[in-house]
């Protein structure tokens, strides 16, 4: 059992059970889960931007995580699926600014606090930090696609690895670059999605619901 498996709230425990369920029968699912940040993962986008000790504590972190991520979470790692997270921000939002968090280590502070210290996933961003927003911001992540295809070592070009990646992301034009390779995606709390997704932005349930999309579309 993962270390944040008893914090399961028992309004979700059926979706987390439901997530399962859906899960164990079906093949041709997602293996690699790419989630953006900032309002995905999020309720705010921080921008990327440096922010005090002060302005990132726990209760603060908690209270601007989307519902169902960490049980979410849960699922996938107790699967060992892959997880990452693409994100814009780098190191470089904080220099010059004594005392703060940016960029990968502001990720961190985020996962650390809601997942626990030691979960394994991966942040794909610039590395060495540089201005990743002025370099890449028009390529719909095709950077941070390209990343975490050199890190797990996979062919860009073969459509069934392609298949097997599921971005999540509140932005249209980055979702529209990765169906355009191939991969699944889910853009959560979105007006292209059902008007009740857009009341119930729980991002468990939305992830459910695009699995069981994709079986169903698998069936026909």
């Amino acid at each position: 059992m993962s270390e944040f498996a008893d914090n399961t709230s028992c309004a979700r425990r059926p979706l987390v059970d439901a997530l399962r369920s859906a899960l164990s029968p079906m093949t041709d699912l997602p293996s690699i889960y790419v989630f953006d940040f900032d309002q995905t993962i999020t309720h705010i986008h921080t921008g990327g931007c440096a922010m005090t000790e002060d302005e990132i504590g726990a209760d603060y972190i908690h209270s601007n995580i989307k519902g169902g991520f960490v049980e979410l979470m849960e699922c996938l790692q107790q699967r060992g699926d892959r997880v990452y997270i693409a994100t814009y921000g780098d190191d470089s939002f904080g220099r010059g600014f004594a005392g703060t968090t940016a960029g990968h280590a502001l990720v961190q502070r985020y996962m650390d606090t809601v997942l626990g210290a030691g979960q394994q996933y991966f942040v794909a961003s610039e590395d060495p930090p540089g201005n990743i927003i002025a370099r890449y911001s028009n390529d719909g992540k095709h950077y941070h696609l390209e990343c975490i295809l050199a890190r797990e070592g996979l062919d860009g070009n073969d459509p069934t690895v392609l298949r097997r990646i599921l971005l999540i992301d509140d932005d249209p034009f980055n979702v529209s670059y990765f169906a355009s390779r191939g991969c699944m995606t889910l853009v959560p709390d979105s007006p292209h999605d059902s008007a009740r997704m857009a009341a119930d932005p729980d991002i468990l349930r939305a992830i459910l619901d695009r699995l069981r999309g994709h079986a169903e579309a698998k069936a026909h």
